[in-house]
């Protein structure tokens, strides 16, 4: 099996639809056809290419993509004397059942890190499922914990869950 990692291009949209529907629940599929999920995927994958802050690094084998995993670069807001200032958040990583413990998200996230690294981000931020943390950690991640008990960061994150909260 000859895996090829490469960062996506317009012409993916349907498929990584595909791999989008793929990866979610039964009860989530039933709330909408194959067909309207697909089409407003596709205008939204555009959309996102050419905002310029989306990116997704795919797997194929033989042709057809097997696994994804993308990159939103969220800008700050301006600071004096800097140019650009922006971290990135990586999302929905995905891989096929039959192609799964096979190095593919090793493969996809190391293009992303190179991506993050290339548009010149501070940081990159990733909310995993259990089973990925260790994915993650391989790959330098490390949790808010460790990060507070290392040297102070010039700027530490929190997060606000936001369902649920009453204000």
């Amino acid at each position: 099996m000859h895996v090829i990692v490469r960062m996506s291009n317009g012409s993916d949209a349907r498929d990584l639809a595909a791999l989008r529907w793929q990866s979610r629940t039964d009860g989530e599929r039933s709330l909408e056809s194959y067909g309207s999920f697909v089409a407003r995927f596709c205008n939204w994958y555009a959309d996102a290419l050419i905002s310029e802050c989306w990116f997704a690094a795919v797997a194929a084998v033989e042709e057809a993509l097997v696994g994804c995993m993308y990159l939103r670069c969220v800008d700050t807001v301006p600071v004096p004397g800097v140019a650009r200032r922006a971290w990135g958040y990586v999302t929905h990583a995905f891989v096929s059942e039959g192609h799964r413990n096979s190095g593919i998200g090793q493969q996809l996230l190391a293009l992303l890190i190179k991506r993050g690294q290339i548009l010149g981000l501070k940081e990159l931020q990733v909310w995993p499922s259990r089973g990925a943390v260790s994915l993650y950690v391989r790959a330098g991640f490390q949790s808010p914990e460790e990060q507070r008990s290392a040297m102070a960061p010039d700027e530490a994150s929190y997060v606000l869950p936001l369902a649920g909260l009453q204000l």
